[in-house]
């Protein structure tokens, strides 16, 4: 039997990637965190959902269409994303590197950035669907680098639309690509192009609606700033200015990039890879620098002082596909092959991973189901509208009732009408603020992992 070529290899990783994923859904009790936000907000078309652009849940609206509300809905979707970055990576690193096998050695790399296989394989929404804008930005500014024909800057406006509506923070990625105009003439020479008239054009028609909701309704504006407030920064009189900054971004990055650093400097050591520094003025290094000086004026100007590894992901994983560009690979058929056994061997691993930590007891929240609250609220309180404590007990109460609409308390962007007083059943956390008027009428003590009190109020 001929042995697998690297496109071939390629295909097979997405083909199994998708089915992996699609695998582990139905080992979980509950949904994840982000399906159960996904099961609650694609109840409803809208233009502002939460803290996130709507674009993701967008995209759910049409695949729940297709196959209802079901786990294989929430988890087809995310393999869908995982696998279309996976292959875009590929075609970055084959159109840049113009090597087949080096592009498959990028796409190799991935499985040794945990956060990567970890939260997107298994969790991440809105930051999965960003990585893959990223990637697609990264490729048809490659390709308008040597061809600047007005359907690439319209598809560029296309890609940065879906950039922008997946994930805020992909603003800082077009700020990085501003940062190396002056040093780089390729750069420069795409952005200061009269088509670029085209992309710009796109871009506003796109993504106007959504930002003209967002901005129309001051109440949105602040429960979003709270909201980012909350995720990036420690309470008041914590965190030394700048220097605090500058740490969490460094402590992010280093999380993110030490395992590949650990494994490439692995193959130094086997002299299977050595360093060729023959590209060290190309555009993506320079764009890879103005994106890292970038992050860190944000992050002091800001005063960010709490990162999440997985934030820092989108905007670096095509440096995968630079990394390549700096390597020349000595072994190149036992890379290809042992590359791919272990880019298997991982994603086996995360399939696995779920039942087995039930098994030797490692508590996670996916092994706890909502049945026990569903059941009590079709049983006792079926005519009445239904509001969760949040999204995730919304979500996982609505996945279990899909013909049934379900609200959450922690809904900022849910509009009025929707709200039926007087003839509401509303589930409270005992360790809410909430104040109601109306006397508890049923109670769950202990429920899930984290043992918590619900109690039912009638509205």
């Amino acid at each position: 039997m001929p042995a697998l070529n690297a496109s071939q290899k390629n295909k097979i990783l997405v083909l199994f990637s998708g089915l992996a994923i699609i695998g582990i859904s139905y080992m979980k009790s509950a949904l994840e965190l982000e399906d159960a936000e996904q099961a609650y907000y694609s109840q409803w078309w809208r233009l502002t959902y939460d803290d996130q652009p709507p674009l993701y849940t967008w995209f759910q609206i049409l695949i729940n269409k297709l196959f209802g509300v079901s786990k294989f809905s929430f988890s087809f979707l995310r393999a869908l994303v995982f696998c279309s970055t996976i292959s875009a990576v590929y075609v970055f690193g084959k159109d840049y590197l113009k090597s087949k096998n080096k592009a498959v050695l990028g796409v190799f790399l991935l499985s040794v950035i945990p956060v990567y296989i970890d939260f997107t394989f298994r969790r991440l929404s809105h930051t999965s669907l960003l990585c893959l804008a990223v990637v697609l930005t990264f490729i048809i500014v490659n390709r308008l680098i040597s061809t600047k024909s007005i359907v690439n800057y319209l598809v560029l406006g296309i890609v940065i639309s879906l950039g922008i509506l997946t994930k805020y923070n992909y603003v800082l990625l077009l700020v990085g690509f501003i940062g190396v105009v002056p040093f780089n003439k390729s750069i420069r020479a795409l952005v200061f192009n009269k088509r670029i008239i085209c992309t710009i054009g796109v871009v506003s028609v796109l993504v106007l609606p959504h930002f003209y909701d967002l901005f129309s309704n001051m109440y949105y504006l602040e429960e979003l700033h709270k909201s980012v407030t909350h995720k990036t920064s420690t309470s008041q009189g914590n965190g030394i200015p700048v220097l605090s900054s500058i740490f969490v971004i460094a402590k992010s990055f280093v999380n993110l990039v030490l395992p590949l650093c650990v494994f490439l400097g692995f193959l130094f050591w086997k002299k299977i890879i050595v360093f060729d520094g023959k590209n060290n003025q190309s555009w993506l290094k320079q764009t890879f620098v103005s994106q890292v000086i970038i992050l860190a004026f944000v992050f002091v100007g800001m005063k960010i002082y709490k990162v999440e590894t997985r934030w820092l992901l989108p905007l670096f994983i095509p440096y995968v596909v630079l990394i390549i560009s700096l390597l020349q690979i000595n072994l190149m058929k036992q890379c290809l092959k042992y590359g791919f056994i272990f880019f298997v061997f991982v994603v086996v691993v995360q399939t696995v991973r779920t039942p087995i930590e039930k098994i030797v007891g490692i508590s996670s929240s996916v092994h706890f189901g909502f049945s026990e609250i569903s059941d009590d609220l079709k049983v006792e309180f079926a005519d009445k509208q239904w509001v969760l404590p949040d999204v995730t007990y919304a979500g996982n109460i609505r996945f279990l009732n899909p013909e049934k609409e379900v609200l959450s308390l922690d809904d900022f962007t849910l509009p009025k009408s929707l709200e039926k007083e007087g003839n509401r059943i509303v589930v409270c956390l005992d360790s809410d603020s909430l104040v109601v008027a109306s006397p508890v009428i049923h109670q769950i003590k202990g429920f899930g992992k984290e043992k918590e009190n619900l109690s039912f109020f009638l509205d």
